[in-house]
């Protein structure tokens, strides 16, 4: 009998020391976040972040794959409610299609908890041609010309639709005009794509004509409303060879996705948390290794905790 009470005793001190090693989300409430205050936890060496506050959790795993070919990526799962949503941080406060800073600038202007590239639109605005795509950013449409969706070029320009209230929507290329997005109550649209997952089931038809060269990619996606979740694979480095369009697209529908979408790769694709960047740039034209001057990021949540850009 004292030996299976030692026994139980052992078990139970593992199980707690357990729930309190470094690192781990402390106590949350019934809904899966704080009652009071903010958890911010950071540790590159092992390839974790961690934050939690009131109405948002994230969580960021580091993971890699050796074979078929050495590939690195970064996977961001939330889980927010009430306000907290994702929306576009700009470089100047309230404007678009602006001025350009390194990513890392434009996350600690706004403070911003998470951050990721976009549909880098600023790049191809200026032509105000159908390379553009239908762009609306907080309600306002910056363009309405888009492809048509035989376009088999990349980007084909499809469409991701925000909702004030968090949810997410994937659309081709011409499906709808930007005016029937108003309509519908969509306040912001990324274009780029092609989209990758739709009503749980992956874009076979529009990713079977692309490329199949590795590269860094990013993606947003959305398991339901609340729940989301966002990739950015590392590539052009030693750690890292990048990765197909398929790649994000598998991942992201293992993970539990119904809706997902591609946004801009390259130079371009990174990932911050607490304002600093996480992921390396491969081939940047700059000796720090940022991402590509930006003037937005796609991010949620706002700290205080993030030092402030001055």
């Amino acid at each position: 009998m004292i030996k299976r009470i030692l026994c139980l005793l052992a078990t139970l001190l593992l199980v707690c020391s357990s729930c309190l090693a470094e690192g781990e989300f402390p106590q949350l409430n019934a809904d899966g976040f704080l009652d009071e205050g903010e958890f911010v936890y950071a540790n590159e060496a092992e390839g974790v972040w961690r934050y939690a506050s009131q109405d948002l959790k994230i969580e960021i795993i580091r993971r890699s794959e050796e074979e078929p070919i050495k590939v690195r990526w970064y996977e961001a799962e939330v889980w927010s409610k009430g306000d907290e949503v994702w929306r576009l941080f700009t470089n100047e406060e309230g404007k678009h299609m602006s001025t350009n800073s390194w990513p890392y600038i434009v996350a600690q202007k706004n403070q911003a908890v998470l951050a990721i590239s976009t549909d880098f639109a600023q790049y191809r605005y200026p032509k105000r041609d159908t390379s553009v795509g239908i762009i609306i950013r907080n309600g306002k449409v910056f363009s309405k010309k888009t492809r048509k969706s035989t376009y088999k070029g990349f980007p084909n320009l499809d469409v991701l639709a925000l909702y004030p209230d968090g949810r997410m929507e994937v659309y081709d290329s011409d499906e709808k005009t930007a005016d029937e997005y108003l309509a519908m109550g969509v306040t912001t649209t990324l274009a780029f794509g092609p989209y990758l997952i739709r009503d749980g089931v992956i874009n076979t038809e529009g990713l079977a004509h692309l490329s199949k060269s590795r590269n860094p990619r990013a993606a947003i996606g959305m398991v339901e409303p609340g729940h989301t979740f966002a990739m950015m694979l590392e590539g052009r480095c030693k750690e890292s060879k990048g990765g197909t369009v398929d790649f994000l697209a598998e991942k992201m529908l293992a993970r539990g996705c119904t809706t997902a979408f591609n946004l801009d790769g390259g130079e371009t694709a990174c990932i911050l948390f607490m304002g600093e960047q996480l992921n390396i740039v491969g081939g940047a034209n700059n000796k720090a290794g940022n991402a590509r001057r930006t003037t937005e990021l796609l991010g949620i949540g706002v700290s205080e905790q993030v030092p402030k850009y001055e």
